[in-house]
């Protein structure tokens, strides 16, 4: 077989990349969803670099969404009559907008909300109330989150306590099953303009939001990121965890693109400088003993 020259073979590898970019864009709109065309990276990514704020911030309640705050917070709403606009579930399935938590695992998740604002004992905190990581995917609501991409991985940086995560997309396996982390470890790939991520290997020591929603550590998230324009994208993330639910179920959000300027530096979170409620966490554990006021 006849070698080839080198401007030949330059040519036919120019050719072959501008075929799979064709080919690429010809599948960014997969069965007439939309049409949007993004700009390409070096390594095929869709360009979706940028800062991204959910359409309604705060993990208060995924069941009850609202814009910050919590409990006290709103007792002092309704004491100055201020009325507070009600928000859908973030879960779009189950269609009814809640959790389908086993028997024993509601009965956990009362007394975790029962306790939320009166702690009496250690596991009544919400750990975020102590500056440590949400987990996946309570930090993708909490507030702004970047995403930043270099070749063959995502990375995702969040504004609340500087978590992130780094999200490789070659195709390696995950961790083994024993390593537990707080973020837990996740590998992605994008279908089009969609990015799917599929997170394992969660410790669980974080929780959903402030009313005690939680998962287990054998807990699947697939998350879902369809970018349909340059400023917008909708976020699913489906849980799977049959040691807690009865079924899998998913939440939703739409991002926008950040109201704040593109690129601002990530100021220190310096999460317990000036809290108030510090004190409540202080839970003294000899019997009979209460906790601080």
């Amino acid at each position: 077989m006849p070698s080839l020259s080198k401007s030949t073979t330059h040519s036919l590898v120019a050719t072959a990349s501008a075929a799979i970019t064709v080919a690429w864009l010809s599948a960014v709109a997969p069965s007439g969803q939309h049409s949007w065309r993004p700009a390409v990276l070096a390594d095929g990514q869709p360009d979706v670099q940028g800062d991204w704020d959910p359409e309604v911030t705060g993990t208060f309640d995924l069941t009850d969404p609202r814009a910050g705050g919590g409990r006290l917070e709103e007792i002092q709403r309704e004491q100055k009559g201020i009325a507070r606009i009600a928000k859908p579930s973030r879960v779009v399935d189950p269609p009814d907008g809640k959790i389908p938590y086993l028997p024993a695992a509601a009965a956990r998740q009362r007394v975790l909300a029962d306790h939320a604002d009166t702690p009496v004992a250690p596991e009544h905190i919400d750990p975020q109330a102590r500056c440590l990581a949400g987990g996946v995917p309570r930090e993708m609501f909490h507030s702004q989150v970047r995403i930043l991409q270099s070749a063959g991985q995502v990375v995702i940086l969040n504004s609340q306590n500087h978590m992130f995560r780094v999200i490789p997309l070659d195709g390696r396996p995950h961790v083994g099953p024993h390593t537990k982390l707080w973020m837990g470890d996740s590998r992605g790939y994008w279908e089009g303009t969609t990015l799917v991520v599929d997170v394992t290997n969660q410790n669980a020591k974080g929780r959903l939001d402030m009313v005690g929603n939680f998962f287990s550590d054998n807990a699947h998230v697939v998350e879902r990121f369809e970018f349909t324009d340059a400023n917008t994208f909708n976020y699913r993330a489906t849980i799977e965890d049959s040691g807690v639910y009865t079924r899998p179920w998913t939440i939703a959000s739409k991002f926008v693109r950040g109201k704040r300027g593109q690129g601002e530096e990530y100021w220190e979170d310096a999460c317990h400088e000036g809290e108030r409620s510090a004190d409540a966490m202080v839970i003294r554990t000899d019997a009979g003993a209460t906790p601080a006021k």
